[in-house]
């Protein structure tokens, strides 16, 4: 008896030292010097709406970065899906001394068609669209410089058909896997026969080049050596490609295969070409999100970029003492039991795409947030964060969110422009749909 007492008084001891330590303690609630900074901006040209927001100097500061990377050797080609703003786009043509795009969907070329000068732009589809969108595009531009994205015979036979009925040569891009396994041509075979076609056709198909997307490379499911283990995936995306330029020398002369576009990269590898620059045939390289930097992209920090995205909305309602429904009788306990729950936040928007940034302090209540999305909002127009009560937070101040991607900037209509911490302009966001 006495050994099960002493047993048991030891659990006890080991029990309540493990609630001891897993107790969270109060933590303080108040804006990192950028984001303060932020605040004060909004407060006093913004105030009372919500706003996504783009910071130029880091959105230049990142243009930079890939710049630099690329050098000379690479062309660079912006992937539009991932950098919903016509202006937007504009302005890193600009910068980034590129008229490439790769574009994803009908309406975005539309889009793109309707409003900006199409005659100088060189289009890659960043995947097939179905043989049924063209003529609706050809509807807003007769000569549009599209190359359209071809991943099987079935789908190249459609585009022909479609040319020989209409009478329009088509400009094709092949699509090639190279590791991904998302659909494209698998091994070159299957590209020798489609060349053939092609060729037989060349009065209605235009090869331009092949498209062999490597967003696999970084998410290498077993390694002890990460960086190592990713490299090596890495270099097996480039012999790939260079078995399926080696077929296509087999059939063109070395001249034309000078003026083909073997487009590859995107935000997460891009960096890794330089190095590679002379065994690699890839020669055009897309880059979207890595201009904005979104918060599932932390690995570009360590390269030097800096998030340029920002989701925001002001507080609407400061609860100094949280009360839970079905549950003001426990509220005192659970607030006692972890203190930055105490006080609540409700936002004038919110259910953003990303994550809570600012300002520090801030916690999203396990209580409210049941069967939880990923989304802070427990109604669809007021979300809910929580704090300790120490802090600097008040009904009028903003919440800033990361935007998980780019996309996340579709939230609003309009994007705010911020350079040293004013309020420089607007851009407007892409109209929608896929």
């Amino acid at each position: 008896m006495k050994k099960i007492k002493i047993i048991i008084s030891f659990a006890l001891v080991i029990g309540l030292v493990y609630v001891i330590s897993i107790k969270p303690h109060k933590v303080k609630c108040s804006y990192q010097p950028y984001f303060a900074q932020l605040n004060a901006t909004l407060k006093g040209q913004r105030a009372g709406a919500s706003a996504g927001i783009i910071d130029l100097d880091r959105l230049d500061n990142n243009i930079a970065v890939v710049s630099k990377s690329l050098g000379a050797h690479f062309r660079l080609r912006l992937v539009a899906k991932s950098l919903p703003s016509l202006e937007l786009l504009k302005y890193l043509m600009e910068k980034g001394n590129t008229n490439r795009l790769m574009v994803f969907s009908e309406p975005f070329i539309a889009e793109i068609l309707d409003s900006l000068n199409a005659d100088s732009l060189d289009i890659l589809l960043g995947k097939p669209l179905p043989v049924e969108a063209l003529p609706r595009l050809f509807e807003h531009n007769d000569r549009i410089p599209i190359t359209w994205l071809i991943d099987t015979k079935e789908r190249l036979m459609e585009y022909l058909n479609y040319a020989k009925t209409d009478m329009i040569p088509l400009c094709i891009s092949l699509e090639i896997d190279v590791g991904l396994h998302r659909g494209g041509f698998e091994n070159t075979k299957q590209l020798a026969e489609v060349i053939k076609i092609i060729k037989a056709n060349s009065q209605f198909l235009q090869l331009r080049g092949l498209m062999g997307y490597d967003g696999h490379v970084p998410f290498v499911p077993f390694y002890i050596n990460k960086e190592k283990t990713v490299k090596k995936a890495f270099v097996n995306v480039q012999q790939s490609y260079s078995r399926f330029v080696e077929e296509l020398k087999k059939h063109y002369d070395a001249k034309f295969i000078s003026t083909l576009t073997f487009n590859g990269g995107g935000s997460r590898t891009y960096f890794y070409y330089p190095e590679f620059k002379d065994v690699t045939p890839v020669n055009d390289i897309a880059v979207g999100s890595g201009f904005l930097a979104p918060a599932q992209f932390p690995e570009l920090l360590a390269l030097g970029h800096q998030p340029a995205l920002f989701l925001s909305s002001p507080v609407l309602k400061k609860i100094e003492t949280a009360i839970l429904p079905h549950a003001e009788m426990l509220s005192p306990l659970v607030n006692r039991w972890d203190p930055n729950l105490k006080v609540s936040y409700y936002m004038l928007g919110g259910g953003f795409p990303g994550d809570e940034i600012a300002p520090e302090g801030l916690k999203r209540n396990p209580f409210w947030d049941e069967n939880d999305k990923g989304y802070s909002n427990l109604l669809p127009n007021q979300s809910i964060m929580s704090s300790s009560d120490e802090n600097n937070l008040n009904v009028g101040d903003f919440v800033f969110y990361h935007a998980w991607e780019g996309d996340g900037m579709l939230c609003f209509k309009n994007i705010v422009l911020v350079r040293q911490n004013k309020i420089v302009g607007e851009w407007e966001t892409y109209k929608g749909g896929n």
